[in-house]
């Protein structure tokens, strides 16, 4: 009987919902669930920028203008709508993805809703990226790697107000494929693919002591072999980096070099003085044609490693750090691009770099969320079909 009475209550109050909207003709409250059967996140997470994945379970996109402009969400059935940003809307595929902005995201609780509002045929889109992505929030870079890929300068956007937009280098229109979140772009190794953020905003991610950068990473091979004629190691990949003498995150190395074998991934930071890397290594046996989440924090002097929401490795590092002036590589080490054949064979998705320090519990959420087989939301099998 309990298992009749959750979607019924869901189907009352997206009734009183769509009554009050003025204009909406339908709604549905969504559930999210932090406790141990869901996304088991034990504490609450403060401005979150939460993915809301639409498909043909869970939304009825023929009730929807086609490019879903009328999509709204809200806290409460007539409470103000949240700042929302639409990455992707297919209607012929049933699929979409929209970033919603939520004030709390509460631990270990499946009684808070998110009201979803759709059908209103005079509604202009309400995009507001920034606002889901606020600086003021220390976000200071966000792309999504959604286009079709492409060389134009600035041509894949930053979510942010910073508008960092990055530029591709011997991207193609295929590279488009699809992510982990939306679209994603992949990056063929022998082609030397990658993007770059090299104009003056990259001045804006010198972040050392206190930041958090994550991406989504696929590999499909680890191709580089090495050169010892032009003393070039083996086995770095790079998913995401500021140059070898700054922020970054790369492969480390082949499997043979560690024991037991695995390949594995590492973040590092830059000695001020002497010059060197400081670096921690990870644990996970990075397989390939499998996707993972990975996030570095800077919280002076520690540096922690998570893989999958999870922490892996902190090091202290009790010397100053630095940063040097070298583009933004997703893809690529961007202190020297064109030698060393650090370039990625794979897919990467959703690269963000905040200029403060995110707990476990953001972390755990981030990939809860995001991840293939989510348990956070839970959709009532209304909302498909009113």
């Amino acid at each position: 009987m309990k298992r009749l009475v959750f979607p019924l209550i869901l189907l009352m109050l997206a009734q009183t919902a769509f009554a009050q909207r003025g204009g909406w003709n339908h709604s549905a409250a969504v559930r999210l669930n932090t406790t141990a059967s869901g996304a088991n996140v034990p504490g609450d997470v403060a401005g979150y920028p939460l993915a809301v994945s639409l498909n043909a379970s869970n939304f009825n996109f023929s009730a929807a203008i086609a490019n879903g402009a009328d999509i709204r969400f809200s806290e409460t059935p007539d409470g103000p709508f949240l700042p929302q940003s639409i990455e992707w809307w297919d209607p012929a595929a049933k699929e979409a993805l929209v970033w919603v902005r939520i004030p709390l995201v509460k631990g270990s609780s499946r009684t808070q809703l998110l009201y979803m509002h759709w059908g209103n045929a005079s509604a202009t889109s309400a995009d507001r990226p920034a606002e889901v992505f606020p600086v003021s929030d220390g976000f200071t870079g966000v792309w999504h790697l959604q286009e079709p890929g492409n060389t134009l300068p600035g041509g894949y956007a930053d979510a942010t107000a910073n508008e960092a937009n990055a530029t591709g280098v011997n991207m193609m229109p295929y590279s488009t494929v699809k992510g982990v979140l939306g679209k994603a772009q992949r990056f063929r190794y022998p082609e030397k693919q990658w993007i770059k953020v090299d104009s003056d905003k990259r001045k804006l991610f010198d972040l050392v002591e206190q930041m958090t950068f994550s991406i989504w990473a696929y590999a499909d091979t680890y191709s580089n072999a090495g050169d010892e004629a032009k003393r070039v190691l083996p086995g770095y990949e790079t998913m995401f980096a500021k140059g070898d003498n700054s922020w970054r995150l790369q492969k480390f190395g082949i499997r043979n070099w560690h024991q037991p074998e695995a390949d594995l991934v590492e973040i590092c930071v830059e000695r001020a003085a002497p010059r060197g890397d400081l670096c921690v290594v990870g644990k996970t046996d990075m397989r390939v044609k499998q996707w993972y989440h990975i996030t570095g924090v800077h919280d002076f002097p520690y540096v922690h490693l998570y893989v999958n929401g999870k922490l892996e490795k902190t090091e202290k590092f009790d010397t100053p750090w630095k940063s040097d002036d070298h583009p933004v590589g997703i893809g690529n080490q961007s202190q020297f691009p064109d030698k060393g054949g650090r370039f990625w064979d794979g897919v990467l998705d959703e690269a963000r770099v905040i200029g403060k320090v995110k707990d476990a519990n953001w972390i755990k959420l981030d990939y809860e969320s995001q991840r293939p087989g989510s348990r956070l939301l839970e959709f009532p099998a209304a909302s498909a079909s009113r």
